[in-house]
């Protein structure tokens, strides 16, 4: 039951329950709850600041329960009595400012009945805040049910702010590990603010918590972080939709939060406390303009707008509810702004989330779109580099097939190593970004580790003369001669290290050692070692020189020129076989850079070079047709196909394929893959459209690892990469038009 109604009142008198006893006192009554509004009572003007006494009579029925009583905040210091005793205080009441000392918290107490009437006194005093007198009842009612609701009404304030707490915490770590959304910011401020005002205000369950708090820090608390979740929550729907946002009604309202919270820091309460009267009417009034906002942007089909002007006009409507409370005018039920508050804060971390996760989103499809140019850039600059580079090769293999004279077979295998080791380099600069990504692929395969060093050194001898130093090798005889390993991607990694080597001396030379480090029936560690009489490196620079584009100073690039990939290639090529290349060096007596490497033992020791002969040949009077728009490539492509018999007709790009396959039969198409008027993909599936069968053998001069994806999709069986080397291009025609025929049976 709630004690409202007419109770005694006597206004700047403290009465003690025994004074009524002893002393004839003229009541008069007036309404209670009812604040200190400056009205009249028995011609006295009843002001904010001041002290009275209250007093009111309560019959109980003659069975009653266990009782107990409830005696709300109040804006004052307050002491209750009953039939004389003393019940409960808040603060200590008093005549002047000096001795009245406020405190809120909302208090239960149990009763001890004796008699069938309650004389419930009540003395009050306020100088400090706006607001004196009792705003909300004396409640009275049965033990449990009250206990019941205080606990109720406290787990309800508790779970809101630890919700919305933790709430705007997320949202905060969020922003600060993501992507700095300024929305998400903003509105991990409002949840953070507003989590204190749930618990703050209304019910002032953090007073009960922590009653030892100073009122004075608990009411400054409480008006600083009310002005500070109408600023944050302003801002938030600023940038939510800023477009539809004015910036003068952002600047007045930071002007006027920002003045409200310095006044609440720096100036006594009486005064502050004023300032909640035009800070509601400014909430009404923003609420009312923001409420426009979310319409224009649902007007503007904006994303998430339909769902923030659901969730903020509820959000709206609640706290405008609680604004009329505070007036005095509505009063409504604690599930209401539960439910209310909780909606909104719901809804609004879902907008949050989606337009997190779209900016994510639109992020990876811009990253995947530069991803894409970039694979395209490089693999059109990658197609125009190796086209002169498959002639020279090809063109290599040629005549070292067509039986040249002895004195030119050692010059035609330095220049194919050489051609090749070119080949490798431009892979690596053309697609460096498969460095960084791990995305290199070994291909481990037999290989004759002395041969591939001992044409390393061959091709770098010219160097070394011109500088007048000498290149040896030296390698262990216990070392096998056939080991599993992917010998260009070993031969760029010592050429890097020898190259930069004989860059970096003048005097002396440079010495390539292979040394034995452990040996078994199925494996062998070699360990590699560079060694120069060069310039050396400083101690502090020996990390850095395998850094990106890092020499060991600018002056050393001015001097010896380079871009300062080398080293770093060959890093990250060793990095990414778990293997550790070391430095040892010192300045101006030369450097030793060294590695080991297990590899597996090959189960061939003898290896014959397999070469296709005229009498094996399996392709004679093949037909093949050769889709290809560059004549040197046409060229070096029919040289070995001629070699082999086949009877070679040429397109020179997709639209022609298509007109010679509706009128010639062939055994295989070899088919380029960027050419003018229609490209080999478009192509191979206008054929595969018409159900032409014919195996598709693709010509590729691009890098990217993506293209033999692209290669399956659009129909075609295989593909070969420029340059190649004849043996693979023969035994994949040969095994594709095998199978092709196999099929037709």
């Amino acid at each position: 039951m709630k004690l409202k109604g007419e109770w005694e009142f006597y206004w700047n008198k403290l009465i003690f329950p025994s004074a009524f006893d002893s002393s004839q006192i003229d009541p008069v009554y007036r309404l209670f709850p009812k604040l200190w509004k400056r009205d009249t009572v028995a011609g006295r003007i009843i002001e904010p600041s001041g002290f009275a006494t209250q007093r009111v009579r309560v019959i109980l029925n003659s069975v009653t329960p266990e009782l107990a009583i409830s005696i709300p905040h109040f804006y004052s210091a307050y002491i209750l009595f009953i039939n004389g005793e003393f019940i409960a205080a808040n603060g200590q009441v008093g005549k002047s400012e000096m001795t009245s000392n406020p405190h809120w918290e909302l208090i239960t107490r149990d009763l001890k009945i004796t008699n069938d009437t309650l004389d419930i006194v009540l003395q009050i005093s306020n100088f400090d805040h706006s607001r004196g007198g009792a705003f909300e009842p004396i409640e009275l009612g049965e033990k449990v049910i009250m206990q019941t609701q205080n606990r109720r009404e406290e787990a309800n304030d508790l779970i809101m702010a630890a919700s919305l707490f933790f709430v705007g915490l997320f949202f905060m770590v969020l922003f600060s590990f993501g992507r700095h959304e300024k929305p998400i910011f903003f509105y991990s401020l409002f949840c953070l603010f507003y989590s204190y005002q749930t618990i703050g205000t209304g019910n002032y369950t953090f007073h009960s918590l922590m009653p030892t708090v100073p009122w004075l820090v608990t009411l400054k608390l409480e008006y600083i972080t009310m002005f500070l979740s109408a600023w944050s929550f302003s801002f938030y729907s600023y940038h939510l939709y800023q477009k539809e946002t004015s910036r003068i009604f952002m600047f007045f309202t930071s002007v006027f939060c920002g003045a409200s919270v310095l006044v609440a820091l720096f100036f006594p309460v009486r005064i502050f406390s004023e300032l909640a009267t035009p800070f509601f009417v400014f909430v009404l009034f923003c609420f009312a303009y923001m409420f426009g906002t979310y319409v224009l942007a649902v007007f503007r089909q904006r994303e998430g707008a339909k769902l923030s002007l659901i969730s903020s006009s509820i959000l709206f409507f609640v706290i405008g509810t609680r604004i009329l409370e505070y007036f005095g005018y509505l009063e409504m039920s604690l599930m209401f702004y539960f439910l209310g508050f909780q909606q909104f804060f719901f809804i609004q971390s879902i907008i949050l989330f989606y337009k997190y996760n779209r900016k994510i989103e639109l992020a990876k499809e811009k990253a995947e779109s530069a991803a894409k140019s970039q694979s395209d850039f490089l693999s059109m600059i990658s197609h125009e580099i190796r086209t002169p580079l498959n002639a020279v090769i090809g063109l290599t293999n040629y005549l070292i097939g067509d039986d040249p004279k002895e004195e030119h077979v050692d010059d035609l295998k330095t220049l194919k190593f050489s051609a090749e080791h070119l080949h490798i380099l431009i892979n690596d600069v053309l697609d460096y970004s498969k460095l960084d990504a791990g995305k290199i692929e070994f291909e481990y395969i037999d290989t004759n580790i002395v041969e591939v060093c001992k044409n390393i050194v061959k091709a770098q001898e010219p160097k070394a003369r011109e500088k007048n130093i000498y290149l040896n090798m030296i390698q262990d005889d216990e070392i096998p001669k056939y080991i599993l390993c992917d010998g260009l991607r070993m031969s760029q990694i010592l050429t890097n290290l020898i190259g930069n080597a004989i860059k970096f001396t003048n005097e002396g030379g440079v010495t390539l050692s292979l040394t034995k480090i452990m040996l078994t029936k199925k494996r062998v560690s070699i360990k590699f070692t560079v060694e120069d009489s060069g310039i050396g490196i400083p101690k502090d620079k020996q990390v850095e020189i395998f850094d990106s584009f890092s020499q060991a100073s600018t002056s050393t690039t001015r001097q010896y020129g380079g871009t300062g990939l080398g080293l770093s290639i060959t890093k990250r090529i060793l990095d990414l076989q778990n293997i550790k290349i070391n430095v040892f060096s010192t300045e101006g007596q030369g450097s030793r850079f060294y590695f080991t490497q297990t590899f597996q033992i090959s189960e061939i020791q003898e290896k014959v070079t397999e070469k296709i002969s005229e009498e094996k040949n399996q392709l004679k009077g093949k037909k093949i047709l050769l889709v290809e728009d560059n004549p040197v490539n046409v060229m070096v492509a029919k040289k070995f196909l001629s070699r082999w018999d086949i009877d070679v007709d040429v397109a020179e790009n997709g639209r022609e394929s298509l007109e010679k396959t509706a009128t010639v039969k062939y055994d295989l198409i070899l088919m380029d893959l960027q050419m003018p008027v229609m490209d080999g993909y478009t192509a191979s599936r206008e054929l595969r459209k018409g159900g032409l069968e014919t195996p598709i053998l693709a010509l590729t001069a691009s890098v990217m690892l993506d293209v033999g994806d692209k290669v399956y999709e659009c129909g075609m069986n295989d593909f070969i990469t420029k340059p190649f080397e004849p043996e693979d291009l023969y035994n994949k025609i040969v095994g594709h038009i095998e199978r092709s025929r196999v099929k037709r049976l």
